[in-house]
């Protein structure tokens, strides 16, 4: 993985919370169901946000 700078991860991390939230609060009909795609790329991108987030804290310890 490619190591960004805390500038460059805080404007990646940023992108994928905003992302995330778009995805959620996307419309679709109440009484439709489940949506398997969307679940995925909301738990795939808060997985990317975690992992960030702990490389980030990861490098800043190690400093």
């Amino acid at each position: 993985m490619q190591e960004f700078n805390t500038q460059q991860r805080q404007l990646i991390l940023e992108g994928l919370r905003y992302v995330r939230s778009s995805r959620r609060l996307a419309f679709r009909e109440p009484l439709a169901p489940p949506d398997q795609t969307r679940e995925g790329d909301i738990r795939m991108i808060s997985e990317l946000i975690a992992e960030l987030s702990d490389s980030s804290e990861s490098a800043v310890s190690s400093r």
